[in-house]
């Protein structure tokens, strides 16, 4: 028995090792040892709103997720929380208002996002489910495949930060070099050339997004159910005192003509979809700030757009987080 218990200890200190690495190094902080994470999945975002349970929340697609949170306290006067996070479908994100809302009662204002990617009927995922079983459930979390690549992965980032500051090459802390940023500072002709040999009058990476999206947008139709079930929860979060601001983003313009215009997106968002948007709006109560049709910023695509959806990090996203909490001051 004696043997067999000294088998065991030996057995579980490389388990017990490896947990004490993971913990240390999962980017999603999942168990809260860091002040923050380093990451903006969404079982990070949605751990820490479950930690801290912010009031005022925006949530949306990656679009939203990369606003500087200082810039947007100091422009609205208020403090946000982020629970945006990449990929989320309009059903994710009313999924997760209303989990929000479940566990913060006390909410006060919601930034939602909308755009036509994401009230696109092909673009319905539905990750709700599992992403609230992982959060009750450390073990599944732990034993999951792809946290534990990005556990690796977090790990393989830090060594290498590490061997820079070592080395002076760098004075950004661990934390600061985390922060996803989505810029370039495209050099010619290197950045304008496709694989082919085109040289493109924007970066490759803006001027090839069309491709990128076109086969998610044929046969384009509205998500009814997701779109209607969004304006009922915007008019009953109104009629309880909470505020809620849809929030449509910009997109580069060759999105817009080489995609929207050609495929009839355009006809059907700007007749069919706005009008009934701001309808329930003036009837609901809830605001509406559209700079993907309407109020289209004057934005120099090539250096101002990291690829047709996103805006770059540095040269495009404060210049429109100021225009978006400039008009959320309290």
């Amino acid at each position: 028995m004696k043997h067999l218990c000294k088998k065991l200890v030996l057995l579980s200190i490389p388990l017990l090792l490896y947990l004490a690495f993971f913990v240390t190094f999962e980017p999603n902080n999942y168990f809260g040892i860091h002040t923050s994470a380093g990451s903006t999945a969404p079982i990070a975002r949605v751990r820490a709103f479950t930690e801290q349970k912010g009031d005022y929340l925006i949530l949306g697609d990656s679009r939203l997720a990369h606003f500087d949170m200082e810039q947007a306290k100091e422009q609205s006067g208020t403090l946000w929380q982020n629970l945006a996070f990449g990929g989320a479908s309009l059903r994710e994100t009313l999924d997760l208002a209303e989990f929000a809302l479940e566990q913060n009662p006390n909410i006060k204002h919601f930034l939602i996002g909308l755009s036509f990617y994401t009230l696109n009927q092909k673009y319905d995922t539905d990750r709700m489910s599992s992403l609230q079983d992982t959060l009750n459930n450390p073990l599944a979390y732990i034993l999951n495949l792809e946290y534990n690549v990005n556990t690796l992965t977090s790990f393989t980032n830090w060594t290498i930060w590490l061997k820079q500051k070592m080395a002076g090459e760098t004075t950004l802390s661990w934390a600061e070099v985390q922060i996803e940023r989505e810029t370039g500072n495209w050099q010619h002709p290197t950045d304008y050339t496709g694989a082919d040999g085109t040289v493109y009058p924007v970066h490759t990476q803006l001027a090839e997004y069309p491709n990128l999206i076109y086969p998610n947008c044929q046969n384009w139709a509205v998500n009814q159910e997701q779109f209607d079930r969004l304006l009922q929860f915007a008019a009953d979060c109104e009629s309880k005192g909470i505020e809620v601001t849809i929030l449509l983003p910009p997109m580069a313009d060759n999105i817009l003509q080489e995609i929207c215009t050609p495929l009839g997106i355009t006809e059907q968002m700007t007749q069919t979809i706005l009008p009934s948007l701001h309808q329930s709006a003036q009837k609901a109560g809830f605001s509406v700030l559209d700079y993907e049709w309407e109020n289209r910023p004057e934005f120099e695509d090539d250096k101002q757009f990291f690829d047709g959806f996103h805006l770059d990090t540095e040269y495009g996203l404060p210049i429109f987080s100021e225009m978006v909490f400039g008009n959320l001051t309290e």
